[in-house]
């Protein structure tokens, strides 16, 4: 049965997949070797505590995937949300010029990136409801775009330095002027469209698909009605 194009559909990000299973599957496997580590005594209590470590790194990386929201992204007739941990933002489809998978030139091939790239029409709509919390996260999470951009050749290194800690003061293309974390965040869009052709670049692990059929998703919802 095919989907409804305009209706709304929340997604199970692929990172969070899991998180129970592997949650219960290392709470059972400490208790199993706590009893077995008493059984033994004081023999091979090395190798023991070594599996027990590893179904305590198990419950942890269950627990921290139950910590994040269900969902990272909603969609729906009029807007495209993204949520996260710690915050969310969100876009009218008539403020998103392009959805695409962005890509890099290696040699005389273009290598697709784990990413999906989204350009907005109006900085106005999106930086003045951005959380400072959420803004500082974006802003760190997007280093390894820049780093990655440095390795094929898209920019220079001392370009890098310069963009790495933003200006805190920005104008829009309207006009309305920025201070501090959004004025930052302003920057970075501009460098990342510079460098990709995109304002923001969502990693694939927030995706519950591959990331060229999550385009296709958000272009079916990107055409108008």
């Amino acid at each position: 049965m095919g989907e409804t194009v305009r209706e709304t559909q929340h997604i199970e990000p692929m990172s969070r997949r899991h998180g129970l299973a592997l949650t219960l599957a290392g709470v059972a496997v400490m208790l199993v070797l706590t009893g077995v580590l008493y059984w033994l005594g004081g023999r091979g209590h090395l190798v023991v505590i070594f599996l027990f470590l590893a179904g305590l790194v198990m419950t942890v990386l269950g627990v921290l995937k139950l910590r994040e929201p269900p969902y990272s992204f909603s969609l729906s007739a009029d807007n495209l949300h993204f949520h996260h941990k710690i915050g969310g933002w969100s876009l009218h489809w008539n403020n998103i010029v392009r959805i695409d998978q962005p890509r890099l030139h290696e040699g005389l091939d273009l290598v697709e990136l784990p990413y999906v790239g989204i350009k907005i029409r109006d900085y106005d709509e999106f930086l003045p409801l951005m959380t400072p919390r959420l803004t500082v996260h974006m802003l760190n999470d997007q280093r390894p775009l820049l780093a990655m951009a440095l390795r094929h050749g898209a920019i220079s290194r001392h370009r890098l330095q310069d963009w790495l800690v933003e200006d805190n003061h920005y104008r829009s293309a309207s006009g309305r002027h920025y201070e501090g974390l959004a004025a930052m965040l302003g920057h970075r869009m501009t460098h990342m469209r510079e460098l990709y052709g995109y304002d923001l670049l969502v990693h694939e692990s927030n995706l519950d698909r591959e990331p060229p059929e999550f385009v296709a998703l958000l272009r079916r919802y990107l055409q108008p009605s």
